[in-house]
This record gives C-alpha cells, structure tokens and sequence, in this order.
C-alpha cells in the first residue's frame, strides 16, 4: 500500500514539474514578445558579434532553402507561430495556413506584420489542442527542444495524425 502511495505521489509531482515548466514557457514568450524579431535577427543586445551571428543565420537559412524545396502545397499547419517570421516563408509556398501558438501576444504581432487572409489564427496550447484536419505540411522551427520528454509520445502522435498522407513534416 505505501509502495502504490509513493508511486501516486511521484507522478503527481512530475506532472505538476511539467506543468510549472510549461507554463514558465509561456509565460516567458508572452513577456518577450515584442522583443523576439530582435533576438531572432540579432539586433542591439542581441547581437552576438559577426562570427556567432553568421553561424545563426548560416542555420536558419539552411533551413529556408529545404523549405523553397518542398515547393507550393495547398494546406500548412504551422505549430508555435511566434511572431510571424516563419510564417512569412510558408506564405510564399503555400495556400492556406493554419497558425498555432499559445501566446496572444505573438499572434498579435504575427497578424499584423503579415496582414493574410491566408492564414488562420488560433490560440492553442499545443499540448492540449487535438488535430482534427490533416494537412500537406505540418511546420515548426527551433521549436522541439520545448517539448517535455513525458509529453513527447503524445505530441508525436498529434504530428503523425496532422499529416496527409504523402505530406511532409
């Protein structure tokens, strides 16, 4: 009995830690919001000098060519859209976009910096929103590493049942 006891308690006080880092999380992006595109563009402080800062955009723009490549699909369901940076790229490769992320605030600002009637918002926590449509592309960048392990099958699980078949991750 005290063996059932303890084991209760320990999972009770995992998911209460992956609750807490899940919502520092979001807490986090809210504040930060207006500050991303200068973090993500290495502006004023965020400017670590030209060597550290080419490295960045050496990797980002790794990643905006394997983009282009995959070439015009008709439904994207971009995940975490923050500020609309990504979601830009995917408006030149796609028809419709769907945006998730949990912050108002970053959708605030991803609407108004692209102003699309191609792209439909939503205000989601990722690791409570179900898919209920299946996309030609399901998109996120530098986003995995946010990912709790406990919650990793399951968020895994919501990417398998969002891609069409013959779509692309």
């Amino acid at each position: 009995m005290a063996v059932r006891v303890k084991s209760k308690l320990n999972r009770i006080t995992r998911q209460a830690m992956t609750d807490n880092i899940l919502q520092q999380q979001i807490e986090y992006y809210r504040a930060r919001a207006n500050e991303y595109d200068q973090w993500f563009y290495r502006i004023g402080r965020y400017d670590r000098g030209i060597e550290i800062n080419q490295r960045w955009f050496n990797e980002v723009a790794v990643i905006k060519n394997t983009l282009h490549q995959i070439g015009v699909v008709d439904d994207i369901l971009e995940l975490a859209c923050g500020t609309g940076i990504w979601t830009q790229e995917l408006l030149s490769i796609g028809k419709k976009i769907t945006a998730i992320d949990v912050s108002e605030e970053v959708i605030t600002i991803n609407r108004s910096k692209l102003n699309s009637l191609s792209v439909e918002y939503q205000l989601r926590d990722l690791f409570t929103w179900q898919p209920d449509t299946e996309y030609d592309l399901v998109f996120f960048a530098f986003w995995l590493s946010h990912v709790p392990p406990k919650l990793l099958d399951s968020f895994l699980t919501k990417l398998y049942q969002s891609v069409r078949v013959g779509g692309q991750l």
